[in-house]
């Protein structure tokens, strides 16, 4: 056996395997990218619509998150200032970043997330999220809020804060 021969077919053998390992790092990255675009696009439609939608409340946040294969949408507000009120939304593409099926790209998953489980409960659209979004904060605000006015020193901190009430 010559030497020669074996050194050439190993860097052969590497120059293979190194090509193959970029070509799947082109791929992940290209479908991570499509990912982020499509999850970010209907997240920021969702977060826009809720914003429209609860932007009059005070210290009101409406924010959108990236993650792997998903991105989050989550509302926030707080009624006196010391305590967070908040529901969680999540569109994400199912599946593995290494597939070259960009056909599922177009079909992502809308999640609503329970943060005290941790589970996620699927839902069929992306307006039946930011439906469910809205409906989930504005019950937990309305019942942290009248909690709030039965306390007295409570109720004068909600009420500062909450002086366009007053306008209408």
């Amino acid at each position: 056996m010559d030497i020669s021969k074996l050194k050439q077919g190993l860097r052969e053998d590497l120059a293979d395997i190194l090509e193959r390992s970029r070509f799947v790092e082109r791929q992940k990255k290209t479908r991570s990218d499509a990912v982020h675009r499509l999850t970010r696009a209907e997240a920021i439609a969702i977060a826009a619509n809720l914003y429209e939608l609860l932007g009059w409340i005070p210290n009101l946040s409406v924010e959108t998150t990236t993650q792997t294969t998903a991105t989050a949408v989550n509302v926030t507000a707080t009624v006196t200032g010391d305590e967070t009120i908040s529901i969680t939304g999540l569109v994400a593409v199912p599946g593995d970043l290494l597939t070259a099926n960009f056909d599922e790209l177009a079909h992502p998953s809308y999640l609503l997330f329970d943060e005290f489980s941790g589970d996620s409960r699927p839902i069929e659209s992306r307006e039946a999220l930011a439906f469910a979004l809205f409906e989930g904060f504005t019950r937990n605000y309305r019942e942290r809020y009248e909690f709030v006015l039965t306390d007295p020193v409570l109720r004068e901190k909600a009420l500062l804060k909450a002086h366009h009430f007053d306008e209408e």
